[in-house]
């Protein structure tokens, strides 16, 4: 203790040195924390925190004009939005810019803070006269408070980072400009009252050493509620955008189901058609008979093949190409494998409706159509493009999976659906519909990616109890 009542001024600056060195670290590792659920290569995080942590140690050991501040600021943002991005193979760039303003922006608050209460903390034990009379008192509090200082913005930033990752449910949903413009409008006015507060602090600090101004820097009781309250406005934006998406995604998703009832209707439509079909030749089967018998009897070969050729097309017409087990699943079926043969993309089905089972056909369609159709459409462009689905029946239990042929990962959220990048249309809505028909029947969907023989498939598999 002699030692450093000694020396404490070299002491001082060293000792303080250390602990911003540790918080830049402890801060660079919790960028990487915030980045994790958003990147989908992990080593993106890493190395933008790396990123981080290195220019805003520079930063601290560089002596930089105070009026070039901003734009350092402005260039660390700027260097580890491009490591964030380039590392995760230039996906989702509009935000990755909103991660790192959001970031620059809670630690600077979180430091912020706890430098206000530190003016408190100051002016408090100086009005104890065993403390401002005790040089070791001042010594053992300066020792102590220091790590504190840093430590607890540290905690702080961890526990906003928390609660950013829980309001923040969509995190691997593509950005637009002009959400991250309606996500930023709030911040903006406290990315300015940063360069204010660190100039009012500069000329404090000036007439200090100038002899014009003797009073340490005075707590002041708003400076601290600025900060407090500062977090909350991106906190609730970002909540609120997430609700107003959840919901926009419910109006989807209801758009979506509207137009399955309409299939739905479509296919009831196509089976009465079917229907009257075979009751009409049921009808002419005897004079069909007749017809074909007359033929064979007079010996007039060529035209009993044309006429029973004839007969054969014309039955066929009315004959799906696929065979479930069910009429209606038959008719989903049959027209997904005409659009993938159009297509050029090989269908293959080993699907049978559980007639054991009470589940109903149109529920069955809704789920077909809308998981079918998906792997239709992103099967277009794939060389040697695939669509298989199976179906299992065990007691109580059944089970579909299809798998399509892919050319690129997709991103599979919390809620382990597919965040779109579509929003027009419904399209990529479907999944919460099949969820949802599942959910009905005590069951559940699984999405997942797998390599088969280093081809990369898409695989729905959706369960439902009889």
């Amino acid at each position: 203790m002699e030692y450093i009542i000694n020396h404490f001024e070299s002491f001082a600056n060293l000792y303080v040195s250390v602990w911003i060195e540790i918080y830049l670290l402890m801060v660079a590792a919790l960028f990487a924390y915030f980045l994790f659920p958003f990147t989908e290569k992990k080593k993106a995080s890493v190395f933008a925190a790396l990123v981080y942590g290195l220019l805003t140690i520079i930063n601290n050991h560089v002596d930089i004009s105070k009026s070039v501040s901003t734009l350092i600021n402005i260039g660390i943002v700027a260097l580890t939005f491009l490591a964030a991005w380039l590392f995760d193979e230039r996906r989702n760039p509009v935000q990755k810019i909103l991660l790192c303003v959001v970031f620059r922006l809670i630690s600077w608050l979180s430091i912020e803070l706890f430098t206000e209460v530190g003016f408190y903390e100051r002016d408090l034990l100086f009005k104890f006269d065993w403390y401002s009379s005790s040089v070791k008192a001042i010594v053992i509090e300066f020792l102590i408070w220091n790590p504190v200082s840093y430590i607890l913005p540290v905690m702080l930033l961890y526990v906003v980072i928390r609660i950013l990752h829980k309001v923040y449910r969509h995190k691997k949903e593509e950005l637009a400009w002009q959400e991250l413009i309606v996500l930023l409008a709030p911040v903006f006015p406290i990315l300015l009252v940063k360069p204010i507060m660190s100039s009012y602090f500069y000329l404090w600090m000036d007439g200090i050493a100038n002899g014009s101004i003797k009073e340490n820097i005075p707590a002041n009781p708003f400076r601290i509620l600025f900060s407090i309250l500062a977090f909350f406005p991106v906190i609730i934006v970002i909540a609120l955008y997430q609700r107003l998406k959840e919901k926009q995604e419910e109006i989807y998703a209801g758009k979506a189901l509207e137009n399955q009832l309409e299939e739905t209707h479509r296919y009831t439509a196509h089976m009465d058609e079917l229907y009257e079909k075979m009751r009409a030749m049921r009808h002419d089967m005897g004079n069909h008979l007749t017809i074909i018998e007359g033929l064979a009897e007079s010996g007039k070969r060529k035209e009993l093949c044309e006429y029973i050729g004839e007969f054969r097309n014309r039955f066929s017409e009315i004959q799906p190409p696929v065979k479930s087990g069910n009429a209606v699943t038959d008719i989903v079926l049959s027209e997904i494998f005409q659009e993938c043969k159009k297509d050029g993309i090989n269908f293959e089905s080993r699907f049978q409706f559980p007639g054991s089972l009470s589940i109903n056909p149109f529920d069955m369609s809704i789920v077909l159509t809308n998981a079918l159709k998906n792997a239709c459409e992103a099967s277009k462009g794939v060389k040697d493009a695939k669509i298989m689905i199976r179906s299992v029946t065990k007691d109580r239990t059944f089970i579909v999976s299809i798998r399509n042929k892919c050319d690129k990962v997709v991103m599979i959220n919390e809620d382990g659906l597919i965040d779109s990048t579509k929003k027009d249309d419904g399209h990529g809505y479907g999944l919460k519909n099949i969820r949802s028909i599942a959910g009905k029947y005590r069951g559940d969907i699984e999405i997942r990616q797998e390599k088969v023989e280093g081809e990369l498939f898409f695989i729905l598999n959706v369960m439902m109890m009889g």
